[in-house]
């Protein structure tokens, strides 16, 4: 299925993005394919930064869901940086995702060695997770954007239900403000920082660290780095540019920015009772 029933409205979802329902299924590029063909390109380094972050912050022995994890960028990372997680589970609703997933796990066992347990999933996010409340990541990059606004919400209150006590959402998303075209426009619903602060505190979660991961304009950037850390830094971005190819830097000074990035990693943890 198609999107082909609204008008060319740079607020809504292109004409002919791949959908199952009303999710877009359009698919993250693979940035390991990408990066060995030599095409980088500032998102694919974006989404290479993210999965590292994130393989970072989970610990030996972490029960992991990886929401609407498509064909499993994410393991990777896990297999080089976390092999001692107690359990992954990935979960998503498109059916083709999991012979790309079960693929990739194949080429990753045969070079690593099988490492923790591992399951994929066909599910609805929007719908209940029958993963209990003990689960210590959830990771759910890149994708909220991708679900209506009422069915993303919906998938964050099963995320949040899910976490145990000491458990952490690693959410990254677009920043979009309200009514604005979309960035990127095999999206659904872009949320603003705002909104989605808004949400994630009524779902019971703190936001606990904002990470950029994708910057702005140069412009932007500079007047942002500027006014949170000095002249100083506004003039060390300007000689960086000329150094660094801005694939790389776009989204490592996006780190430095906190909600001027264009999208940002949400560390949420639970309220405290």
């Amino acid at each position: 299925m198609t999107v082909t029933d609204v008008d060319d409205d740079p607020r809504r979802t292109r004409p002919g993005t791949p959908m199952i329902g009303d999710y877009s299924v359009n698919q993250m590029d693979d940035f390991y394919a990408a990066i060995t063909a030599g095409q980088v390109k500032p998102t694919g380094i974006m989404n290479m930064m993210q999965r590292l972050i994130i393989a970072g912050r989970c610990k030996p022995g972490d029960k992991v869901v990886d929401a609407c994890c498509g064909a499993g960028l994410q393991l990777p990372m896990l297999y080089q940086y976390r092999p001692d997680l107690g359990s992954y589970l990935g979960l998503d609703i498109n059916p083709a995702n999991q012979r790309s997933f079960a693929a990739r796990q194949r080429q990753l066992d045969a070079h690593h060695g099988p490492q923790f347990p591992i399951e994929f999933s066909v599910a609805d996010v929007s719908q209940p997770w029958e993963v209990g409340t003990d689960i210590d990541v959830v990771i759910y990059t890149s994708a909220l954007e991708h679900l209506p606004r009422e069915a993303a919400l919906a998938s964050l209150r099963h995320a949040a239900g899910c976490l145990n006590a000491d458990g952490v959402l690693l959410l990254s998303t677009p920043n979009t403000a309200a009514g604005a075209p979309l960035q990127h426009r095999v999206h659904v619903h872009e949320w603003s920082h705002e909104e989605l602060r808004s949400a994630l505190d009524e779902i019971g979660l703190v936001v606990d660290e904002e990470i950029g991961i994708l910057a702005p304009s140069e412009e932007l950037v500079t007047e942002t780095l500027a006014e949170a850390y000095g002249p100083g830094a506004a003039s060390l971005y300007a000689t960086l540019k000329t150094r660094v190819p801005h694939q790389l830097l776009d989204p490592i000074v996006a780190a430095a920015i906190g909600d001027a990035a264009t999208e940002i990693l949400y560390v949420c943890v639970r309220k405290l009772s």
